[in-house]
């Protein structure tokens, strides 16, 4: 037994000292431990290592084809004193059965890289990482893999806390603050099969935490919680927590895409996950989260981008994947929305005659005008297949067929708010896009299942700012700063330019089923936009998400609305809406339309029935959005809400219309009010704006046959009829002209809307005429219209 002893701390003083090794390769040479570390060095059924370690390197490099990406200014040691060391325990054992038992204990550590550098690149970077955190947990390492005894297993756990984990540029950084983790990984095995390194994960499990999504404008805070000036915390987006429980496999072979490289294929199931996000205590969460991701000839290469630009290339053959949200949490009570599914398919494909792939090239650098650090993604990706559904009291609707295609630039910096170069910056962290061009289109809708018949309906989320397909060329930014309305949450200051602009106001689909065609519908095109949107805060408030604009304006100039083709079809002539907004808001609340008379009055179903309407209980998930929009009076900069449609303009030698040749109508200076001066400061109240409340459901609803004989399908039936979903019926429906109680349970489900719209006062200031010859003539001085309440109750289903 002795020699065993003797034999094992043999064994474990070797690991030791190889660990020891490992921590310090970064900082200097090998060397032999003197007394003072030895004294800490102890053994009896194993060995015990206590350090206190402190390294730093320059400059740390991988070349890949001769290109190097260089990691500067690394360094491991205390995250709570800039020139400590961090603490290590280390205990070391091995098993009865030859295993290699690691129990760890590491305190106040960060691991840091000051910038990231690419050769080829000089004078710009990437910005700086860094990750604090404390650690306690066991690594168990035994002999034998998944295919035999050539590999290895390991069994780990581990918890953290303390952590911190931030992205820096130009001395301004994001950080999640106070992370904590509990982490389970056993039965992990490791195996070389042929060429390939194979990692499989049978079960991981894990919670975690982040106290604060934190921000720094101040370059001499560094990983703090506190302003080292005032010692107010600093500005926080919220809070998240969450856990899961997932498997994964990872095979990982040599080579990418343009010679040497790496090689990544992975396939990852979620068996369960959460993710909560905190505001002031209150949370919007989703629950119930299951999935899988397919990841098919990931490359990972160091090379140029397509204009050649040096960059470290992740590029995509293709991924899979499915995601589910079983509910979808917000407001004082929990309620959910409903639940959301989302399948996915991103793989090379082409879009209007060009071919897309899937590549991210990550560049140095971020805006020109921001410093020298910051991060500049060239991106291309080709979504050729997506569905997204949702599923409220067991009703479901799918949009059908999304796909996405883009090229571009995309860059982030953490900014503050200044002036840098002639380019305005804001607080928070700036997602930048140059020269963007991409686009979306979905097929149509089903409702109930994927075979159910597609559909129109997409149009009724026009409110919102949806369109059933667009395309666009894009340039701008979006800065998320941190702290909402009061507190924790995100403020948004945008400007964006969109240019080329093509986007469907109602379409055909794109597939009906025997491939790709050009779409048909009533499209603007030619479209140039100019938005700005300042200081819109985002919260998670007892209602549900609270989305309130300081101030927004913005230009929609659409040279043509088309009828038929987005290129060539007839034109109605120029559009063109000027918006300038304040204090307007948007407000997600858990819950659909309710209880609604349709086709009816009343409140109660005896009175909604006796009225002639039929009475709907459509549950309680569902989704309502309330929108109010506070048109201001126009202002000396040009900010100002005005419409103006021009017709018969002159054209250029290419039977171009030239804007503002032709004649046009203007309404000048549109605005909101209150009807009066209520609260004594002499100036007209304009607090009530526009309200519309969208109630979003999928529901059944009464469809009746329009005219006697069959429809487009052959289904006989006549006039009156109502139509009764038969899974038994040769087209999945029939007519029947007095369905029993029964048969209208089986009445169609569509994706049902209901809308109110109302306002005080709307003025227009003038209404102008303006011809080529005799100019511009006010037809009409001043235009008050009051006390509006519109109501709609729509539902879109399919029609034979």
């Amino acid at each position: 037994m002795k020699t065993n002893k003797n034999r094992n701390c043999i064994l474990a003083l070797h690991s030791g000292v190889f660990l020891l090794g490992a921590f310090s390769v970064a900082s200097a040479d090998m060397r032999s431990l003197d007394d003072s570390e030895l004294a800490s060095v102890s053994g009896q059924s194993g060995i015990t290592l206590e350090m206190d370690l402190g390294a730093t390197a320059d400059r740390i490099s991988y070349y890949d084809d001769g290109k190097g990406v260089h990691l500067e200014g690394f360094r491991v040691g205390s995250s709570s004193n800039p020139t400590g060391q961090a603490h290590h325990t280390i205990k070391v054992d091995i098993g009865a059965e030859a295993s290699l038992n690691l129990d760890y204990l590491v305190e106040d550590r960060r691991v840091e890289f000051g910038d990231i550098r690419l050769a080829g690149a000089p004078g710009v970077s990437m910005g700086g990482l860094f990750f604090d955190h404390s650690l306690e947990g066991f690594l168990n390492i035994r002999s034998g893999g998944a295919t035999g005894g050539a590999g290895y297993t390991f069994d780990s756990a581990y918890t953290m806390t303390g952590g911190r984990l931030g992205y820096r540029t130009n001395g301004n950084e994001v950080f999640l603050d106070g992370i904590t983790m509990d982490v389970e990984a056993l039965g992990v095995t490791l195996d070389v099969v042929g060429d390939t390194l194979k990692l499989d994960a049978p079960r991981i499990v894990g919670t975690w935490q982040v106290d604060a999504i934190r921000y720094s404008g101040n370059p001499a805070n560094h990983g703090v919680s506190r302003d080292v000036g005032s010692g107010a915390l600093l500005a926080s987006y919220g809070g998240l927590s969450g856990h899961y429980e997932l498997s994964s496999s990872t095979d990982i072979t040599a080579g990418g895409r343009d010679g040497e490289g790496l090689r990544i294929d992975n396939s990852t199931a979620i068996h369960s996950a959460s993710f909560l996000y905190h505001d002031d205590g209150n949370v919007l969460a989703l629950r119930d989260i299951t999935g899988y991701l397919n990841v098919n000839d990931m490359r990972l290469d160091v090379t140029t981008d397509w204009q050649s630009r040096p960059a470290l290339a992740l590029t995509l053959g293709s991924a899979v994947g499915e995601l589910n949200i079983g509910a979808i949490e917000m407001g004082r009570d929990g309620r959910s929305i409903g639940e959301v599914n989302a399948s996915f398919l991103f793989e090379d494909h082409a879009y209007n005659g060009r071919a897309y792939t899937n590549a991210v090239y990550l560049q140095g650098g971020g805006h020109a005008d921001a410093g020298l650090q910051g991060l500049r993604l060239a991106a291309e990706w080709s979504l050729r297949r997506a569905d997204l559904s949702f599923t409220e009291d067991g009703n479901r609707v799918i949009f059908s067929g999304l796909q996405s295609w883009g090229r571009g630039d995309i860059t982030v910096n953490v900014t503050r708010n200044e002036v840098r170069g002639g380019t305005q910056f804001y607080d928070g962290l700036r997602v930048g896009f140059e020269g963007v061009k991409a686009g979306y289109r979905i097929n149509g809708l089903k409702v109930g299942s994927e075979d159910a018949r597609l559909q129109g309906g997409t149009e009724l989320l026009l409110a919102l700012g949806f369109y059933p397909a667009y395309e666009f060329e894009l340039d701008g930014h979006i800065t998320l700063g941190a702290g909402g309305a009061s507190g924790e949450g995100i403020t948004v200051n945008s400007d964006v330019r969109i240019q080329n602009g093509k986007a469907a106001i109602i379409a055909d689909p794109y597939d009906k089923g025997a491939g790709e065609i050009s779409q048909k519908g009533l499209w603007i095109s030619e479209l140039e936009y100019d938005g700005h949107v300042r200081d819109m805060t985002i919260d998670a408030t007892d209602e549900g998400l609270a989305m309130v604009t300081g101030e927004s304006w913005g230009t929609m100039d659409i040279g043509n609305l088309r009828v038929g083709d987005k290129s060539s079809g007839k034109s109605f002539g120029r559009f063109v809406r000027q918006s300038y907004e304040v204090g307007s808001s948007m407000t997600i609340v858990p819950g659909g339309a309710g209880d609604v008379c349709a086709g009816g009055s009343g409140s109660t179903q005896i009175v909604c029935e006796a009225s002639g309407g039929i009475w709907e209980t459509r549950g309680e998930e569902g989704v309502t959005v309330r929108l109010k929009q506070i048109l201001a009076k126009a202002d000396g900069d040009g900010r100002k809400n005005a419409f103006t449609w021009e017709t018969n303009r002159e054209l250029d030698g290419a039977d171009n219309p030239i804007n503002g040749t032709g004649t046009s109508l203007i309404l000048n200076d549109i605005y909101t009010g209150d009807g009066g001066d209520f609260d004594g400061d002499g100036i007209e109240d304009n607090t009530f704006g526009i309200r519309t409340d969208l109630a979003v459901d999928v529901y059944q609803t009464k469809v009746v046959k329009k005219s006697t004989g069959p429809d487009s399908l052959g289904v006989i039936g006549s006039k009156g009829d109502e139509k009764i979903m038969d899974v038994a019926a040769a087209q999945g429906y029939r007519y029947v002209s007095n369905p029993t109680p029964g048969e209208v349970n089986s009445r169609p489900l569509g994706f049902a809307v209901k809308a109110q719209s109302q306002f005080k006062e709307l003025s227009i200031n003038t209404v102008d005429l303006v011809h080529q010859a005799g100019g511009a003539q006010t037809a009409i001085y001043g235009v008050k219209m009051q006390n509006f309440n519109i109501r709609a109750n729509l539902t879109a289903t399919p029609i034979p």
